[in-house]
């Protein structure tokens, strides 16, 4: 038996044992053969054998949701906005949003995109580390029925009338009302406005309106914007194409009103034929602009604005008419730096039209403190700016730059048309008829004279007129551009359009309704 497995009370010596004696020998004998092994297999390029352990493993990171964007996918329709939110971004990072597209789907606040014409496009944000993404479609704007507006706000949208007498939009309240961004088409009117009380207070801007043929014999085609009553009355940046009348306003005392960078393009104000064509006669005389009847106490502005029309395409009278209007001392209604292209009427024989006119009545009220400036008015059949009622009224700086004939050699200048003029046409005499001047206006006007040729018409004054106080011509400088040397030269109102161009670039001014442009 083994030593070591006994037990006594006291302990024996480690040799007193044979068997216990030669265990205690060779144990540390073969401790060091192994010690000897380990040496040389170490010696020899062989590694030790590892040694048995636990591996640590590190705790699991916490749980996060991932990052997502709300909805992931949606479909919008052209000029509609999209709210997006987030969730899953960790606390205090920064995420920036951004689109595939910004002519499709700008970003346009915070988390908050616009359709602006068709097609797809990704929605992307970035917090930190995370990213996020949805899918949007922008379809084509689907028009709703006509609208009417009884409470202030702001109102964007694509309506339309199919029935010419009820206008596309209504504004029946003194609450401030914004249209924007917003497209209309009608049969009748596009936008009427009339204030219940104090007046209506209007703001319409980058607005595109297009007049339809209203299909009804006899009919003309609606306003782009008319009524009355108004406390305040801003247009600006709107195109209309193919109205009777642009913006028509009556009746009202206006804390403020401005008519400014707005684009008119063929004025239409002959009547339907009911099949879809026109009738050699205007139910009513159309106006890209007239105030009738409008007080201004604070002044107005007429500002920028661009009309072009295609002789025998399109027909309208006065383009801007001042009509039994007034401004104030030292506040006037400031007509400036507008272009007026291709006025004429195919339903006159004889064309009356004027670019430019200060217009009225022959007994009060009639036009006053008006101030017409720098506007440029190419290639009319009637006359360019005129004086023709009222008082205090300054026609200063414009250019007038008409060669009377097309390309084809047929006049389209009304035989008495006239660059400038200035006369008491209704015979109000001196007490209403003062204070008026003429001066500084450049270019010329061709017409025909008897025979046909071409003759210079720049500038005619009504001698008993000129009688009466404080009206005045002085300083006109024109140059006649389209007859050189006895010929016509059609290029002078080409020369004329480019520098309105150029004109309008140096300003840094836009033209229009700017919300379409990404189209």
């Amino acid at each position: 038996m083994s030593a070591i497995y006994r037990h006594s009370s006291a302990p024996r010596s480690a040799y007193s044992d044979p068997a216990y004696s030669l265990s205690a020998l060779l144990i540390p004998l073969l401790a060091l053969a192994l010690l000897l092994i380990q040496g040389c297999t170490a010696s020899l390029g062989v590694a030790n054998a590892p040694v048995s352990a636990t591996p640590s493993v590190p705790d699991p990171p916490p749980a996060t949701a991932p990052l997502t964007i709300q909805p992931s996918s949606a479909t919008v329709q052209a000029w509609q906005s999209i709210q997006f939110s987030l969730s899953g971004a960790s606390a205090g990072v920064t995420c920036v949003w951004s689109s595939s597209s910004s002519s499709i789907l700008p970003l346009v606040a915070d988390e908050e995109f616009q359709g602006q014409q068709t097609g797809n496009a990704t929605v992307s944000v970035v917090c930190g580390s995370q990213t996020a993404q949805a899918t949007v479609v922008v379809a084509p704007q689907v028009p709703s029925g006509p609208i009417t507006i009884t409470s202030g706000g702001t109102y964007s949208g694509i309506w339309s009338s199919d029935d010419p007498s009820t206008p596309a939009v209504t504004v029946t309240t003194d609450d401030p009302v914004t249209i924007q961004d917003s497209v209309i088409t009608s049969r009748g009117d596009i936008i009427t406005a009339n204030g219940v009380k104090t007046g209506a207070n209007l703001t319409v801007e980058n607005v595109t309106a297009t007049a339809l043929d209203p299909g009804v014999s006899g009919l003309q085609r609606g306003r782009f914007l008319s009524g009355g009553n108004f406390s305040s009355l801003i247009v600006k940046n709107c195109t209309m194409t193919g109205v009777s009348f642009g913006v028509y306003p009556m009746a009202s005392t206006v804390s403020a009103m401005k008519i400014l960078n707005n684009l008119a393009i063929n004025l239409e104000d002959r009547a339907s034929d009911g099949q879809g064509g026109l009738l050699p006669q205007e139910p009513s005389y159309g106006h890209f602009i007239i105030l009738n009847g409008i007080i201004a106490p604070a002044g107005a502005e007429i500002a920028w604005n661009q009309v072009v029309q295609a002789m025998g395409q399109s027909s309208t009278t006065d383009v801007i008419n001042i009509y039994r209007s007034q401004g104030a001392s030292g506040y006037p209604i400031w007509v400036h730096d507008n272009y007026i292209q291709g006025s004429s009427s195919p339903a006159e024989p004889t064309f009356y039209g004027v670019g430019i006119i200060a217009d009225g009545s022959p007994t009060e009220p009639v036009t006053a403190f008006a101030r017409f400036e720098d506007n440029q008015i190419v290639h009319t059949a009637g006359s360019g700016v005129s004086i023709d009622n009222g008082h205090d009224i300054t026609a200063i700086g414009n250019r007038v730059v008409s060669c009377g004939q097309d390309a084809s050699g047929n006049w389209y200048a009304a035989n008495f048309a006239n660059a400038a003029s200035i006369w008491d046409g209704y015979g109000t005499g001196p007490t209403l008829f003062y204070n008026n001047s003429v001066s500084g206006t450049a270019g010329g006007l061709v017409r025909p004279n008897s025979e046909s040729g071409p003759m210079i018409a720049d500038f005619w004054a009504d001698a008993t007129s000129m009688t009466y106080p404080g009206n005045s011509v002085s300083e006109n400088d024109f140059t006649d551009p389209c007859l050189s040397g006895g010929t016509l030269d059609l290029a002078a109102e080409s020369a004329e359009a480019a520098y309105w161009t150029q004109k309008v670039s140096a300003a840094n001014q836009v033209i229009g309704d700017q919300h379409l442009s990404a189209q």
